[in-house]
Parts: C-alpha cells; sequence; structure tokens
C-alpha cells in the first residue's frame, strides 16, 4: 500500500498545476481555490522550485492565521470557516512539502521509472533526508471525535431496553 500511495504522489507532484485562484464573494467567508484540470507546462526543476515557494507561502499563511486567532472567541459559523481555513492550509503545506521532497529525489535519481525512483526515495528516506513517509489523504482517516459514542451510566438501565418500565 505505501509503494502504492508513493507512486501516485511522484506522479501528481509531476504533474500538479497551481490552483486557480479562490472564487471572489462580497462575504469574508473562505473558499477553496479551484484545482485545475490540465497538467503544468513547467520542467520538474520549475515544479520543484513552484512547490518549494508554494509550501514557504502556506506556512506563512497559516502562521499568519494562527496569530489572528490569539485572543479571538468565534463562535458557530465563523468557527467553523476559520477551522476549515486551517485544515486547508495544514493539507496544502504537507501536500507541496511532500511533493517536493518527491521530485528532489526523483531529479536526484536521474530516472523516469518510478521503481528507479522508489529505490532512491527508500535509500533517502533512511538516510533522514527530509522525505516525508508516504500518507493518503487525511479526510481517509477516520475522526475519532465525529463518532457517535453511546453513553451508559454505572448500572442505570438505558431508556427503551430492558423491561420497558421507567425509572420513578
Amino acid at each position: 500500500m505505501q509503494s502504492w500511495i508513493t507512486r501516485i504522489n511522484v506522479v501528481a507532484a509531476m504533474f500538479s498545476a497551481p490552483p486557480f485562484p479562490a472564487a471572489v464573494s462580497s462575504q469574508k467567508k473562505f473558499s477553496r481555490p479551484l484545482l485545475p484540470s490540465a497538467a503544468t507546462r513547467l520542467s520538474q526543476e520549475e515544479q520543484v522550485r513552484t512547490h518549494e515557494a508554494k509550501l514557504k507561502a502556506m506556512k506563512s499563511e497559516l502562521r499568519e492565521h494562527r496569530a489572528a486567532l490569539l485572543g479571538k472567541k468565534a463562535r458557530g459559523k465563523e468557527a467553523e470557516e476559520q477551522r476549515q481555513k486551517e485544515a486547508y492550509l495544514e493539507f496544502e503545506k504537507s501536500r507541496y512539502g511532500t511533493y517536493a521532497a518527491l521530485l528532489r529525489v526523483k531529479l536526484k535519481a536521474g530516472s523516469e521509472e518510478l521503481d528507479t525512483v522508489e529505490a532512491a526515495l527508500a535509500q533517502a528516506g533512511s538516510r533522514e533526508d527530509g522525505v516525508p513517509s508516504p500518507h493518503s489523504s487525511p479526510s481517509l482517516q477516520p475522526n475519532i471525535s465525529s463518532q457517535p459514542r453511546a453513553q451508559c451510566h454505572g448500572s442505570e438501565p438505558q431508556a427503551g431496553a430492558g423491561s420497558g418500565r421507567r425509572k420513578p
């Protein structure tokens, strides 16, 4: 599975084009940028530089976002939008970091063959060259806190269960 994820990330890093600007609105609501459907026209060296620049920009924007939240108590819809923006910035930071690291290893390996790139990646990972371990989308991981949980209080019977009698 890790090999499969690594290969998908390498190919995505090679062909990903910069996102389009987010939709314009009269509201101050956060909107994600639109991802293009066409492959990039940049060389792989230019792709690495672009991914590294986007990584730097995402880190900066995330710091600014968190600094703006200090001391603020947002509620409801505003709090949810702030949480969504932070999650988006974290994901993009991780994505650009992964793409830049994978492309650097691919360029260093000097091959288009994914087997060769994967072997170079395994070797780079064993030397701790800042190559992130491959992972799938965080949206695929179960969110434990959002799963419903049953609450039980000691030996008290649950409503609707047991003999059908209600407590006085």
